[in-house]
């Protein structure tokens, strides 16, 4: 099962993914998968934010964020 990493801590934002996926990823929080990076989030829209983080975890792990 390939392994997401979801730019949270939020377990609740964990929940969600879960739900929407099912079976097909390993969810997996920042905290969990080792992560104490505190990432600025710069951007203007909760997109740009997002966007952000997701390729700040990629460069850092390798994995899908």
């Amino acid at each position: 099962m390939e392994k997401l990493i979801v730019a949270s801590n939020n377990k609740n934002k964990l929940k969600e993914f879960s739900a929407i996926l099912g079976s097909r990823y390993e969810i997996v929080s920042m905290r969990d998968a080792g992560i104490d990076a505190d990432i600025e989030e710069n951007g203007t829209t909760f997109e740009e934010n997002a966007l952000i983080k997701a390729k700040a975890l990629m460069e850092l792990t390798g994995c899908a964020c």
